[in-house]
């Protein structure tokens, strides 16, 4: 038996991360040009040199001064950069941050970050968020994510400083995390305070009494401010979370002795294996859901020709040989802790779908320069530069088939961060004023067609809400191919609606748009649990794309699909303020939007392999069918938009 797995988008998106993917004044002396040497406003270095980090912040504050240790010359400012806020500094430098005017030696210090904590490697966007910059100030991480906990209560004083001024500045809501932008003159007011504050006068709360000339913070209660630091530190984990099973050689300049990613894999003492994928996705309030794939069995040593396979890739041979089983991973607020980045006190549970056998655990692993999670020594190295290795931070799992157990190692790329959702778009009852209309919750119906088209359409309830999170709103008395919604009101501890129907988290919405007509929200979508029927399996949104092909003795089956982003232009809504003309849902290039079935295809390709053994069952010839589509959407009777 011979086998060829091409590599899918999880392990190329891993492959990327790995490679990376006193008294003065606050003038900001620098080349505006913009010169050969990338010295702009808000960066030391050009962003796209090897050894040049470009730097977001979780609360998008442009205005910004910041330091890089390399340069002691210019002086920088935090800038917009599409749907974020950034600057930029040499790989390795510590970055001090303040807040001082021109004219002035008044000045609220922030301390200094070693950009060493953020990321070893130059990575695309490395996030810094107001944990770690009150982390460096009082020079500890946190114990606890808890309002008492020193670092926090920190982080909690900044968030009231930028919360106030987003306030007087920019008209933004208390509590929404909204863009603001500290301008020259609104900084040289800190003329107006007795002295410089320090992190002292964070620790003991006198920061207030002595900042109220420049702006009052009274108005920002401790609970608003210690949301808002959830707010941006579940935002930070939030994303998309895959892993595959083939080992993938790493760069040859990786200097380990194990040159492969191991994946999702792993062994039991009577010699069968466990190989696995994954796709899940973290949202906005903390919650983790998504499924897997897995294939179990003892792999074979040769090809039918008699040659040897490698005991890295023999483990293939099992996509050719058994049936891909679905794990369930339900929703979960146990998956990656916001302050260490290890995974919960709990392990992350995925069911097996046919309930056959006990969950696979998840039970150890860090996330590494917000994008990595690796499972060997090997590729720990590779993603911190560091010459030695760190076990309790690798990726584990087990899995129980009594009395044969299985434990393995995984590899985790993170993909798709998102960014705070610009309040023309996101318009909600909390941050609109009385008598202006607001657009969320939304209510919608997503149209799903399948490309075999003896499969009669779908059509599901779906609800965004205020905090731009994604659950299904499907009726009472629900068929197959009609589980449209009631625009029902839900109880979020436990996901039963007003109607006593069981609903689902499903996915999450990534950043917002506005322009002249395209006023859009991006959203991305995991339909795990059987309820959903024939959409069970189907992701959209996730940018994921995948090719397999695996042959038996002369007999070759594959399946490529690929689905782009997927956006929602509500320009209709926002500038009607009713119904009437309805919204869109397209792809980013303003096509028609796609969804794929992961679970589908790998079944597809299952089947079409000549006098496969168990042949597939008629279950599974169906599932078969429903490998990808297209999408629509339309407003149920039940929504309206809403005056504040």
């Amino acid at each position: 038996m011979k086998k060829q797995i091409l590599i899918p988008f999880t392990l190329t998106a891993l492959m990327a991360a790995l490679s990376g993917c006193g008294g003065e004044g606050g003038n900001i002396n620098v080349d505006s040009s913009g010169s050969s040497t990338g010295v702009t406003a808000s960066t030391s270095c050009s962003t796209t040199s090897s050894d040049c980090l470009e730097f977001v912040f979780d609360y998008p504050v442009a205005g910004l001064n910041f330091d890089c240790s390399s340069d002691t010359t210019n002086h920088f400012i935090t800038q917009n950069s599409s749907n974020a806020v950034a600057g930029a500094c040499k790989l390795g430098d510590t970055v001090t941050f303040s807040i001082k005017g021109q004219g002035t030696d008044k000045q609220i210090k922030l301390g200094t970050v070693d950009l060493k904590t953020i990321t070893s490697l130059k990575i695309s966007d490395a996030p810094i968020s107001l944990v770690d910059i009150a982390t460096a100030m009082v020079g500890k991480a946190p114990a606890s994510l808890d309002q008492n906990d020193e670092t926090i209560k920190v982080a909690m004083a900044l968030v009231k400083i930028f919360q106030a001024a987003g306030v007087v500045n920019e008209k933004n809501a208390i509590g929404d995390l909204q863009p603001i932008t500290l301008d020259e003159d609104y900084k040289s007011n800190l003329k107006n305070i007795s002295q410089s504050i320090d992190v002292t006068n964070f620790k003991d709360g006198s920061y207030a009494a002595i900042l109220k000339p420049w702006v009052d913070v009274s108005g920002v209660s401790d609970q608003t401010a210690f949301d808002v630091v959830n707010k941006m530190l579940n935002m930070q984990n939030a994303g998309s979370f895959q892993s595959d099973f083939l080992p993938w050689p790493l760069p040859a300049e990786s200097g380990v002795d194990q040159q492969y990613i191991e994946g999702f894999h792993g062994k039991s003492l009577l010699g069968n294996e466990i190989i696995a994928n994954m796709y899940l996705l973290s949202d906005r309030t903390g919650h983790t859901f998504g499924y897997g794939l897995q294939w179990k069995g003892k792999p074979d040593d040769k090809t039918s020709a008699g040659t040897i396979i490698s005991d890295s890739l023999k483990r293939m041979t099992l996509i050719s040989k058994v049936a891909p089983q679905k794990m369930n991973a339900e929703s979960q607020t146990n998956w990656i802790s916001p302050i260490t980045k290890k995974l919960g006190s709990t392990p992350y549970v995925f069911s097996m779908a046919d309930q056959t056998s006990t969950p696979l655990t998840i039970n150890q692993g860090r996330l590494i320069n917000g994008y990595i999670i690796t499972g060997t020594e090997a590729v720990y190295k590779q993603a911190t530069g560091s010459k030695e290795g760190d076990p309790a931070s690798y990726g584990k799992w087990t899995q129980d088939f009594s009395p044969e157990q299985f434990e393995g190692t995984i590899d985790i790329s993170k993909t798709n961060p998102i960014t705070y959702l610009d309040k023309k778009i996101l318009t909600t009852q909390n941050n609109t004023n009385s008598g202006e209309y607001y657009v969320f919750p939304m209510y919608a119906t997503l149209n799903f067609k399948f490309s075999d088209t003896t499969i009669k359409d779908v059509k599901l309830g779906v609800v965004i809400d205020e905090n731009g999170d994604i659950r299904s709103d499907i009726k009472p008395n629900a068929t197959a191919n009609d589980m449209s919604g009631t625009c029902a009101t839900v109880n979020p501890s436990t996901m039963i609606d007003s109607n006593g129907v069981q609903q689902f988290r499903i996915g999450t919405t990534g950043t917002a748009n506005y322009a002249e007509t395209d006023k859009s929200i991006t959203i991305r979508m995991i339909l795990t649990n059987a309820k959903f029927g024939l959409l069970e399996g189907a992701i959209l949104g996730l940018n994921q794309s995948l090719t397999v092909r695996a042959s038996n003795d002369g007999s070759v089956s594959s399946q490529t699909l690929t689905s782009g982003g997927v956006k929602i232009n509500l320009h209709n809504l926002l500038t009607d303020h009713n119904t009437t003309r309805g919204v869109n849902i397209t792809d980013f290039s303003n096509a028609e939007a796609s969804w794929i079935n992961i679970h589908a295809a790998y079944q597809k390709v299952y089947n079409n392999i000549k006098d496969v053994s168990p042949a597939p069952t008629q279950a599974q010839q169906e599932l078969a069918k429903r490998i990808y589509g297209t999408l629509s959407i339309e407003l149920p009777s039940c929504y309206t938009i809403k005056q504040k």
